[in-house]
Parts: C-alpha cells; structure tokens; sequence
C-alpha cells in the first residue's frame, strides 16, 4: 500500500484498529440474514402428492404470487455480504497485526469457511447413493439433493469475495465510494448485455460485482463512513433504492419477487440490476436499525444468547434443509396427508410447521456439544 497518498490512507477499512470490540449488531444481521434464508426455505416448500401417491416438492410463491413483498423484506443476501465485508476487513486487519501476508490470511480464511462444508457435502452425497441403491425416484431424489446444495453458492460466491477483500480494501482506500459507483455501473452494464443477447452466462459476473459491491459497503461500515450518516440521509437513501426497485419491477423486465419465479426472469440467479436496487435499498435499513438497536446488544443477558446465535448460525444454514427433507419423509412414509400447499390449511398449519422444525434443528445443533460432555464425564 506504498502507493496510497497520505491523505487517503487513513480511509481505508484495514487501518482501523484490530482491537475494536465484537460488533454484536455485526453478529445480529449476519444472524437474521442466515435465518431469513432458512425461514424462506421452510415456507415456501411447497411439497404435494398427486393421485399416484407421488411426492412433489414445488415453491408455494408460484402458487402465492401476491406474496412477493415479503421477498422484498425477507430476501436479506446483500445484507449478508455487507456483514461478510465487515468481517473481512476485521479479520484481515488482525491478521495482519499478526505479521501474516494477505495470502496466507486468505487460504486460513477459506479453510475456515470451508473446513466444515465439505463433510457436510460428502454425507449428501453419500445419502443420496444410498437412497438412489436403495431405489428411490431418480428425479425426486436428484430434485431433492439439488435443493440440499443449491444454497451453498452462498459460501463460494464469499469465497471469492475473500479472496478478493485485499484488492477491494486497496481500492476503498485509494477511491472511496467511486468503487461503488463503478460496481454499480458495471453490473448494470453486464445485466443490460445479459438480456440484449439473451444468454444467461454473461450475467454470471454480476455474483462479483453485486455482491462484491455490498462488501465494498461492509468496509465503509466497519470504518465509520456509513455509521455517521445521519437518520434522514438513510431515509432518502432507502426511498430511493425501493423506488429504484418498483420502477424497475413495474416496466415488466424484472420480476416483482425477489425469488425466481416460474416464467420470470430470476432476479437473483445471476443477480440482476434488481438485486443491485436490492442492496441499495436494504443497506440503509440496516443502519437505522442499528442506530435503535445497537446500544441494546452489549447486556449481560442480550450479548451471551446473541453470541451463541451468530457461532451457530452457519452451521444451522448447513442442516436446515437436511433437516426438512428428513421430516417430511418420514411424514410421507407414515402415510399422513400434506394439506394442498397455497391452501387455507397449508398457510394456517405453518406456523405449527416452523415452530416444530425450528425447535428439532435446535436439539440437531446441541447434539455435538451433548456428546461430547457425555464422552468426558464417561
């Protein structure tokens, strides 16, 4: 970073102390975040048998389509990816309090992350042989192991983005907020050539510029620059992304739902200048949120649940859907019905629904700490 004037140095996110406390509202938007992905996949599982006794699995929004305000709210990726800049630039930061090289910091970062994904994957996979030996449906089984690891593009697309975070904090430090603005214009730029051409491919850098933007945003967060922004500027600002976002939903180029639908263009597979409005939108939320929140999260009762929230939030991302897919096959196997999905009964047992596989995914992430206290006092 030789080359970085003087005057500029002192803005960029990698300069900021190492020691700054755990930002538990940090913690907090990374939890919802993950949550709001498994809330999402819980209910909008739309899963029916047909007069042949069949299992379908289906997404209940195509049947609920007046229901996309709520992926407006819900869908809280860009959130994510800020959150996942923040940590980043901590994260690297103290490792190079440390004296370790950006590189070395990255592949530490990256086993990190991935350490605990690949058992994950190779016990899906190894259960859909199983299942597959054992003869079950090949397309349901094929449908089913689809939707198990279709979430983790999360964690590559952050992969990337950690490989990325040191050129991205050079870049902060040098420009500021002209990056956001040339990630902005680049992804805009790439989804107008997606949809000229019609070929979906091209679309796919917009997994780094748009994401890659909101963790630009996450290094603004950490060093201040977006904390002192005052509660009407917020206000302006996400008025202007959600209008962004209805003018564009409303020329019929865009989808309403932030969730690809059947016969729409998917706004966020590859992210669209949809998404991008997205993140624009949100981001201020966040932040007046924080302004109510953040003095809260520190008390001796808030701070120790918080804590172990956020420590278990990934690891309850990885098993939610296993977790479903176990239940609702047992519900299949013992012959009970499933109330026709869209349906009055399918939308008032849902909360019924959640609660039940919300409480068994807490007893799923307790077990390795129960086993192993077991394995001690034995």
């Amino acid at each position: 970073m030789a080359d970085i004037p003087p005057d500029t140095r002192t803005r960029a996110a990698d300069v900021v102390p190492a020691t700054l406390p755990r930002d538990r509202f940090a913690d907090l938007v990374r939890s919802v975040a993950l949550g709001a992905v498994i809330l999402g996949h819980w209910t909008m599982a739309a899963v029916s048998v047909d007069d042949t006794g069949a299992l379908h699995v289906g997404n209940v929004l195509a049947r609920a389509r007046w229901a996309w305000p709520a992926t407006w709210v819900l869908v809280l990726i860009g959130l994510f990816f800020l959150v996942g800049g923040f940590a980043n630039a901590t994260s690297l930061s103290r490792a190079r309090s440390r004296g370790l090289t950006a590189g070395a910091w990255a592949r530490r970062r990256l086993r990190g992350l991935f350490g605990p994904v690949v058992p994950f994957v190779a016990l899906v996979l190894a259960v859909v042989g199983l299942a597959l030996l054992a003869g079950a449906p090949r397309s349901l089984t094929a449908t089913v192991a689809v939707a198990v690891l279709m979430p983790l593009w999360f964690l590559a697309v952050y992969g990337v983005l950690v490989v990325l975070a040191p050129l991205g904090l050079r870049l902060d430090a040098r420009w500021g907020w002209r990056v956001w603005i040339a990630l902005s214009v680049g992804a805009v730029g790439v989804d107008a050539v997606r949809i000229l051409t019609d070929v979906p491919w091209y679309g796919y850098l917009n997994y780094v510029l748009v994401w890659g933007l909101a963790q630009q945003l996450g290094f603004a967060y950490r060093d201040g620059r977006l904390t002192r922004l005052r509660a009407p500027a917020l206000l302006l600002w996400a008025a202007a992304g959600f209008g962004t976002m209805a003018l564009l939903a409303s020329s019929g180029e865009w989808s309403w739902s932030m969730v690809g639908l059947p016969g729409d263009r998917s706004p966020m597979n590859p992210p669209s200048t949809q998404a991008l409005a997205h993140v624009w939108a949100q981001v201020p939320l966040a932040l007046l949120a924080r302004r109510a929140l953040a003095g809260r999260l520190d008390g001796p009762r808030v701070a120790p649940l918080l804590d172990k929230v956020a420590d278990a939030s990934l690891r309850a991302f990885l098993w939610h859907l296993p977790l479903y897919v176990v239940v609702t096959a047992l519900w299949f196997a013992a012959g009970w019905p499933f109330p026709e999905p869209g349906s009055g009964v399918w939308w008032a047992t849902r909360p019924l629904v959640l609660g039940v596989l919300g409480a068994l995914l807490v007893v799923l992430l307790g077990l390795p700490a129960r086993v192993r206290r077991r394995t001690r006092s034995a």
